[in-house]
């Protein structure tokens, strides 16, 4: 019996050990396809999402492909058919087309869409109605009623052109000018505005130009101007710049072509002045030029020392009749030059005391004697040519014998020679000298000498 009962237990054991394992099983395969049916659902919501995010025909389209049965299928639908309503109403671009959309569509996906549309088209009518309009204000009121349109810009411009006006016919170009640059520029205006515009432009530009102003830009003023309103001014102030631009080599030409451009006779003065100024500033450098060459050649006046005067009478010497065997002579001497010698002429007086030497000859026996004189001159000196250092000349001297040997010397002499000199130093090379007015048997001397000079 007892065994029976053991057998008994142990098979209601078994029996409820499978019912449980089974019902275990049942369970975890409920919660399994719960969550396949979540992820699909997820996955669902999330492929919706996107296509209203896209919020395009193919994106819906793509949606109802894959769920066609799906949660969200019947507002997908909806959106196609509000996407074509949509398209319709696009492609027509008229305010009963939008109103129309408006009424019949489901989901009115485009709601706020056409109602900016419709806004849209009536700010254009409109501003087709009031764009030649001459009140500012209306075009405000327009601008504020219809703050987004399309026309907008097109308003604001037309503020500018009629703000231009306004200051043009108050005479105020430069700001005239600056409303115009505002509406677009010339061509961005009315015909009657454009006349306007190329005056207030002229103005502009001419104010632009000050005393400051280039040769170049003033030229280039011209150019663009040749008979506008400022020309004559402008081309005063070229015809003033170029003659500030004078410089103390300008010649007739840069004169001519400055008073080319001046248009009165104001304005000719002052380029005359310049022009003057330049020529006395020019004198003034030739002058100060030529200090300077004089002082590098020695200056105007010179004082000269002659260290050496010598002479000698040939002729005389070989005479042997004659009671005076030959005659010499050596001076020094001291004067005072007019000019240097680079001058092309150049005078000299002064005084060259020294000695005569003579022999006299009494029959068979010779005696020589010395004697003391004073010649007093006037030197004129020629230039002929020379190097930057030196120049050769020819001159010419008259000679007053203050003191002499009445027998040897008559009271006038004359020389010719030739030489050359420097800076300082002077070499008359080879001299011809001739007693004039003799009186006396022996005063008829022929002398050849040569001398050498210092000046300071």
């Amino acid at each position: 019996m007892r065994k029976l009962y053991s057998w008994i237990i142990c098979l209601v054991i078994c029996i409820g050990s499978n019912v449980s394992l089974e019902a275990q099983t049942l369970i975890n395969y409920q919660q399994q396809k719960q969550k396949e049916i979540a992820e699909r659902q997820r996955v669902e919501k999330q492929r919706y999402e996107s296509a209203c995010e896209k919020g395009t025909l193919e994106a819906f389209q793509e949606y109802i492909k894959l769920y066609p049965n799906g949660k969200y299928a019947v507002d997908v639908r909806n959106r196609i058919e509000d996407y074509n309503l949509w398209s319709t109403a696009v492609k027509t671009n008229t305010i009963e087309a939008y109103n129309h959309y408006i009424a019949t569509s489901k989901s009115k996906s485009f709601k706020n869409d056409a109602n900016e549309a419709i806004t849209e088209l009536r700010s254009i009518e409109e501003w087709k109605s009031i764009k030649a309009s001459k009140s500012i204000t209306e075009i405000e009121l327009f601008i504020k009623t219809y703050p987004k349109s399309s026309c907008i810009t097109n308003a604001q411009k037309r503020i500018h052109e009629l703000k231009g006006e306004n200051f043009y016919l108050s005479n105020d170009l430069l700001n005239a000018y600056q409303e115009f640059n505002k509406a677009g520029g010339k061509y961005a205006l009315g015909k009657d505005n454009q006349s306007k515009f190329d005056e207030c432009q002229e103005y502009w530009e001419y104010k632009n130009l000050t005393s400051y102003s280039s040769e170049e830009k003033l030229l280039a003023f011209l150019g663009k101007y040749p008979s506008g309103r400022y020309s004559d001014e402008v081309s005063n102030k070229v015809a003033i710049s170029k003659a500030k631009s004078f410089t103390m080599y300008s010649g007739n030409y840069s004169l001519n072509e400055a008073l080319g451009f001046a248009k009165d006779e104001t304005t000719r003065s002052i380029v005359k002045r310049h022009y003057e100024a330049k020529q006395k500033e020019y004198s003034q450098y030739k002058k100060a030029q030529r200090r300077i060459k004089r002082q590098r050649n020695g200056g105007i006046i010179n004082f000269g020392i002659e260290f050496m005067d010598l002479a000698f009478n040939p002729s005389m010497y070989s005479d042997m009749d004659n009671d005076v065997d030959y005659v010499m002579y050596y001076n020094v001497g001291l004067g005072i030059r007019l000019g240097n010698y680079k001058s092309p002429v150049q005078f000299e007086i002064g005084a060259k005391p020294g000695l005569v030497v003579y022999t006299l000859w009494y029959g068979s026996e010779d005696e020589t004697k010395t004697s003391f004189h004073l010649p007093l001159y006037a030197r004129l000196k020629i230039g002929l040519w020379g190097g930057t250092s030196s120049k050769w000349y020819v001159d010419g001297i008259g000679y007053y014998n203050a003191v002499k040997k009445s027998f040897l010397e008559s009271d006038y002499s004359v020389s010719a020679g030739l030489g050359v000199s420097w800076r300082h130093w002077d070499w008359r090379i080879i001299y011809y000298k001739q007693d004039i007015g003799a009186q006396h048997t022996y005063q008829n001397y022929n002398f050849l000498g040569t001398s050498f000079s210092y000046y300071f």
